[in-house]
């Protein structure tokens, strides 16, 4: 009897057990997490607080890729936009970039992102906005897990801001948007998205009964062939505009003085995009999910 009290008295009290078990759970838990990439995320866009957010490595099975607005910018603040690009473009396996450029291969930025992203092999597309001309049209297929893919059409806008006579479109937008309409009619790609460097939606602010004329061909063949996404630089109507089940993104320009600069990271799988516009900092400043057009459906 002495013998096994002695033994229960040299056991360490249950409660201390446990303790140690949770510890040891606690110590394996930050030990996975260890060097998962992180993003701070604020709630809504230049909201306060700083909520940090963690996305899973890889772009959650799917496609992960950048879009970024071209243009001039002082070289400090070029070099820290591109090291944050460089920073999550490693941490999420981007595909390609896209610079919303008016300048094409000609845009500042383009030129030296295009170099800095050399070592990461991701490349770099560039659209154009040149008038009376179509010159900077492209289209890139990228595949995705479970025999899907992701089509990216972009097209040169320049000719579709020219003024409309007499009520008529001019002869280049026709070409254009007859191009545009060939080519997602020609997609069987299960993703669709159109890239352009002016912006489309015609918000209350920018309202005119020229732009409603000129947009509405676009909206209409958006709407048919089940385009999921516009993007383009920032408007008048902010980062994210949703009309229908189709989503309407702008880049923060580096003219626009009203909002602070960044990029946009996007994430297709097969269920939804998710895009988050992330500022120099790496902050999500806003967030935006837009489910596939065929599962809504359902």
């Amino acid at each position: 009897m002495e013998v096994e009290a002695a033994r229960r008295s040299k056991r360490p009290p249950w409660s201390r057990t446990v303790a140690v078990q949770v510890a040891l759970c606690v110590a394996m838990y930050a030990a996975f997490s260890l060097g998962e990439p992180r993003l701070h995320r604020n709630r809504g866009r230049g909201g306060g607080g700083g909520v940090e957010a963690s996305l899973d490595r890889g772009g959650r099975g799917g496609v992960s890729f950048l879009s970024v607005a071209g243009g001039a910018r002082p070289a400090a603040e070029q070099a820290r936009l591109l090291r944050q690009m460089e920073s999550i473009a490693k941490a999420y396996k981007v595909k390609f970039v896209v610079d919303v450029a008016q300048l094409g291969e000609e845009d500042p930025l383009w030129q030296n992102g295009s170099l800095y992203f050399q070592a990461l092999k991701i490349p770099w597309y560039s659209t154009t906005s040149s008038h009376g001309q179509i010159i900077g049209n492209f289209l890139k297929r990228v595949m995705m897990p479970y025999d899907q893919s992701l089509e990216i059409i972009g097209m040169d806008t320049g000719s579709l801001q020219e003024p409309i006579h007499d009520g008529k479109i001019r002869a280049s937008s026709r070409e254009q948007i007859k191009w545009l309409e060939q080519s997602i009619a020609a997609t069987s790609s299960n993703w669709k998205i159109v890239v352009g460097y002016d912006p489309f939606f015609v918000c209350a602010e920018a309202h005119t009964l020229e732009t409603t004329k000129l947009y509405e061909p676009l909206q209409r063949i958006f709407a048919k062939y089940g385009v999921n996404a516009y993007i383009s630089t920032g408007g008048h109507c902010g980062y994210f505009r949703q009309d229908n089940s189709m989503l309407y993104i702008g880049n923060p320009s580096p003219d626009d003085l009203t909002s602070s600069d960044g990029f946009l990271l996007h994430i297709v799988n097969l269920l939804e995009m998710e895009s988050l516009l992330i500022n120099l900092e790496g902050k999500v400043v806003e967030r935006f999910v837009v489910n596939h057009h065929r599962l809504e459906a359902l």
